[in-house]
């Protein structure tokens, strides 16, 4: 009786060492611990131990498989027996006393030994653990490699699950993010409230949000905001209430439905103009037709010949805004073909040579790299180029300079045309191409917004730099193999 109380202290001690091992390392930097399991003979468990486990949190663990005859499967293999050392293991488990009898394996020399049926039962908890180690993977796995981000909090409101997929979204990696409050991902004005949902669940359990979707703002590291998609679940586990939510990015989504629902607002804008345009063309036409007439009575007096000729006018400034509608809403398609814009700009600049004169701007054209030709449409490219070049004139009243920039830089032809004029404000250079946003008396705010969408069909971009009262500067961007060509 004593020798067997003996033995069971000595398995107490081993046990209480192994598990002050696996507590060492979970505060420290995991370090394997190596288990050998020598088989009876009989026994084959390699398909139960192919892999070696490492539940998160925990040291890795390192089985090697020791028996009389050699065997060996995929992945795994079981060595001879007398090849053990008992040095280069923390613990051996030996369930039938295989190891009986090798003088290196004395009490006195292989202390980490255990025999017998705690063997078998250690032997049968590392089984265990190798399926749930390899569950906890797979599980794992699907959760790190989601392109969504899932983050888990507790009661706390303290984040203890956090995949890649948030790391990319919201800029903090795993390591700072897990322990974390997760006020670190809301944005200001909701971190107090978001904190009082979870409060009011734990007291009433109640659920307002678990299960289902919302639309809502999250923050990034950089404190940025942008909108997301999120579901919650919560799940109780251990008494213990674990909160999760999986988000997803909808900033591209976003864009997409505002580009939408201006596509379709602009769709309504012009259906009405083509109708208004369609109603008023003829009267409009009349009446011009008849202020002419007027013009050349017999005997009129100077003041209403003036009034006349006033009416006149303005019913051809209407005449060209309907003309702009029209051609906004009803553009007929870019007929493309091969051409030098160095060419499109000449033509251009050609029908303003006495305007520019008489308003005293001098014109510079640098080229900083020739250009190859490229594929536009000769009539709408000289619409683009007439437009910018008359802006440029409008907004240097008491003379200046027009700057003429031609390259290609990254597989794009760039036109730079920019003025000395007055320059835009913010606000304004941000709206410059909306349909029907203008700064002109009588404009009607279409002219840059006909422009953008003739070089978008091209499969460029125009962007706007402006400083106010320093100048403005149009680029026209054009791909170099864009294409198919139209012939026409």
């Amino acid at each position: 009786m004593p020798a067997l109380r003996f033995n069971q202290m000595r398995r107490a001690s081993r046990l209480t060492a192994y598990s002050s091992r696996l507590t060492d390392n979970m505060t420290t930097a995991p370090k394997p611990i190596r288990i050998a399991i020598v088989l009876n003979g009989q026994e084959f468990i390699c398909h139960a131990v192919t892999l070696p486990f490492s539940l998160e949190g925990y040291p890795p663990v390192e089985l090697v498989l020791y028996g009389t005859k050699p065997e060996v499967a995929a992945g795994c293999q079981v060595n001879l027996l007398p090849e053990l050392d008992p040095k280069a293991f923390d613990l051996i488990l030996d369930g039938q006393f295989m190891t009986a009898g090798r003088p290196d394996f004395s009490p006195e020399q292989a202390d980490k030994l255990i025999t017998g049926p705690a063997a078998r039962f250690l032997n049968g908890l590392v089984r265990q653990l190798q399926e749930l180690r390899q569950k906890q993977e797979i599980n794992a796995g699907i959760i790190n490699s989601a392109t969504d981000a899932i983050v888990t909090i507790n009661e706390d409101h303290i984040i203890v699950g956090y995949n890649r997929g948030a790391e990319q979204m919201f800029g903090y990696t795993r390591s700072e993010a897990l322990g974390q409050d997760l006020t670190i991902i809301v944005p200001p004005p909701y971190k107090a409230e978001h904190r009082s949902y979870v409060r009011r669940y734990l007291a009433t359990r109640e659920a307002r949000m678990i299960g289902k979707h919302a639309r809502l703002n999250a923050q990034r590291r950089d404190g940025r905001e942008f909108p997301i998609s999120i579901s919650f679940s919560v799940a109780e586990i251990r008494d213990q209430l674990y909160f999760t939510g999986i988000i997803r990015d909808i900033t591209e989504y976003k864009e997409l439905e505002e580009r939408v629902l201006h596509t379709e607002r602009l769709a309504a804008v012009g259906n009405t103009m083509t109708h208004i345009a369609h109603e008023i063309k003829n009267p409009l036409l009349i009446i011009g037709g008849f202020a002419q007439q007027l013009t050349r009575v017999p005997g009129l007096d100077d003041k209403s010949r003036r009034k006349l000729s006033m009416i006149a006018a303005e019913v051809t400034h209407l005449e060209e805004m309907v003309a702009e509608m029209r051609e906004f809403v009803r553009r007929p398609p870019a007929v493309k073909r091969p051409g030098q814009m160095s060419a499109a700009i000449d033509e251009a600049l050609e029908l303003f040579q006495d305007t520019l004169k008489e308003h005293n701007i001098q014109v510079r054209r640098i080229e900083e790299t020739p250009l190859p030709a490229v594929n536009y449409d000769p009539k709408q490219m000289h619409r683009v180029l007439i437009n910018l070049l008359k802006n440029a004139l409008e907004a240097m009243d008491q003379g200046g300079k027009i700057t003429i920039t031609s390259r290609v830089r990254e597989n794009k032809v760039e036109i730079g045309i920019a003025d000395t004029g007055v320059g835009l404000a913010p606000e304004v250079a941000a709206n410059i191409f909306q349909p029907y946003f203008t700064t002109k008396e009588k404009g009607t705010g279409l002219g840059l917004a006909i422009c953008q969408a003739i070089i978008q069909e091209h499969g460029g971009k125009i962007l706007v730099d402006s400083t106010p009262g320093q100048g403005t500067t149009f680029t026209i961007q054009l791909p170099l193999d864009e294409a198919p060509v139209v012939e026409g």
